[in-house]
């Protein structure tokens, strides 16, 4: 019975070391070995560093979420603390609380999308 092994990215300063490795003289089979990489996976980060001079990973298209994960566990556990509290106080604390701007629909999507943690907060 084979596995199929999951493919997962390096971080970017795990990039950035792998970089510094190579510089430093190693071969791409040994910062492979070192990193716990595929070697292929090393070779991409090399040539894309003499590329690009970036080792980290290219910004990705779409849009940027509106809030941080900090917020949204801000907007978690006011709307917690304030049971009867709208989506329009929710956002009036979220500006207060950290100058985001962010529309009553996106708290209401935070709130619902979040909403699995609330039984875990328990």
């Amino acid at each position: 019975m084979s596995t199929m092994s999951q493919r997962s990215h390096l971080t970017d300063s795990e990039a950035w070391r792998v970089v510094g490795r190579l510089e430093g003289g190693q071969t791409q089979a040994e910062v492979a070995q070192a990193i716990g990489a595929s070697q292929s996976g090393i070779s991409r980060i090399w040539n894309r560093f003499l590329e690009t001079g970036i080792a980290g990973r290219r910004p990705r298209q779409g849009r940027r979420r509106a809030t941080t994960p900090n917020e949204d566990s801000y907007l978690v556990l006011t709307a917690r603390r304030h049971r009867n509290t709208n989506a329009t106080l929710l956002q009036q604390h979220l500006h207060l609380a950290t100058g985001t701007r962010v529309s009553t629909q996106t708290v209401r999507n935070r709130l619902c999308m979040l909403a699995d943690q609330w039984y875990v907060l328990d």
